[in-house]
């Protein structure tokens, strides 16, 4: 598989506790950055909610009610529920679940 180099900036608080949670986890920064990536194709989407059902951005971004934000959400929750169900979304918990 090729494979290209990713420059990027963080925050350096943010990264040193991001690599202790990930030794726990088993993982290297790059294997992390993988796995996002790979949960972003797969899902067509982060694998995180960035803003919360009721927020405001969605409501002035989209022009969206309060009633029509909480209902995308919960249809999205449903169907990441039913993707679950159906084993098109795994969970990782470590780097052994990234080689299943």
């Amino acid at each position: 598989m090729a494979t290209t180099v990713l420059r990027t900036r963080v925050n350096q608080a943010q990264l040193a506790a991001a690599k202790r949670v990930l030794l726990e986890l088993g993982l290297t920064p790059t294997a992390a950055v993988n796995a996002l990536f790979a949960q972003i194709a797969s899902r067509k989407a982060l694998p995180f909610v960035l803003a919360t059902p009721d927020s405001e951005y969605a409501a002035a971004e989209y022009g969206l009610a309060p009633a029509e934000v909480a209902a995308a959400g919960r249809r999205m929750r449903r169907a990441e529920a039913a993707a679950r169900r159906a084993g098109s979304i795994r969970e990782v918990t470590g780097a052994d679940s990234l080689r299943e």
